[in-house]
């Protein structure tokens, strides 16, 4: 007995073409489409039971190596489908019993898949990350001899350092007012850290651009990162991607 996994919904004026896609997650089978009606087509697997029954989801969602995987191959086959009119990405491990069952939940949501869809066509995402890259050499400290005089110049130093990241954030949240008058939609994300301790990341956004615009945005994003290369900054560019973090209302 068969599940239906969705990867994603798209919507034209004909059918997806699945030749040459790549191979999803593993254990399922291959592509194919659902016609959702009024040009929406659902891109669809086989899940065999028992294998991706809710016993054997709850385990693999423990199992980080299988989880990444999937995360992999799942987004892996949404991207085949850049090219259409307009994509919208399904959430990882989307599962109905039946094929009937995932078009009725589609059927039921309709309204705001349309509103959806009428977000996202012809656009793409982009995601833009600048970070203050430290300086490998440290301006010496002073010889001191007393503790007081110590304490002074440790206050000094890290006054420094605040000021410095005060107009590091100043001009951040320029180029990202800059960036945003290019893109329909933007969203600015809460840096989180990581484990690169030789930078500190002062933003992370992402961008709903127009695809008719991509080159004037990728020339802002160039002229952003031309300026800054001198200045302890690392501009990093990414897409075109489909719209995984516009489409929820």
């Amino acid at each position: 007995m068969n599940a239906t996994y969705v990867y994603c919904a798209i919507h034209s004026d004909r059918p997806p073409r699945l030749a040459s896609r790549a191979p999803g997650l593993p254990g399922l089978g291959g592509c194919r489409v659902l016609d959702a009606g009024r040009g929406l087509w659902l891109v669809v697997a086989d899940a065999p039971m028992p294998q991706f029954g809710e016993a054997s989801i709850r385990r693999g969602l423990r199992d980080l190596d299988w989880l990444s995987r999937c995360a992999v191959a799942h987004q892996t086959v949404v991207e085949r489908w850049l090219d259409a009119p307009a994509v919208v990405p399904m959430k990882l491990l989307t599962i109905f019993k039946s094929d009937a069952r995932a078009l009725a939940d589609i059927a039921g949501r309709r309204r705001r898949l349309d509103a959806v869809v009428r977000r996202v066509a012809g656009r793409r995402e982009w995601g833009v990350r600048i970070r203050r890259v430290e300086s490998a050499k440290a301006r010496p400290m002073r010889r001191v001899t007393t503790g007081a005089e110590y304490l002074a110049a440790k206050k000094r130093a890290r006054d420094a350092v605040q000021a410095l990241a005060a107009r590091g954030q100043l001009r951040v949240d320029r180029a990202y007012k800059a960036l945003s008058t290019l893109a329909v939609d933007s969203e600015r994300r809460q840096p989180i850290a990581g484990a690169d301790t030789e930078s500190r990341l002062l933003l992370d956004a992402v961008f709903l651009v127009d695809m008719v615009k991509t080159q004037r945005f990728q020339a802002a994003v160039a002229r952003v990162a031309n300026s800054w290369k001198t200045a302890g900054y690392r501009i990093e560019a990414t897409g075109p991607w489909p719209p995984y973090n516009f489409i929820e209302p």
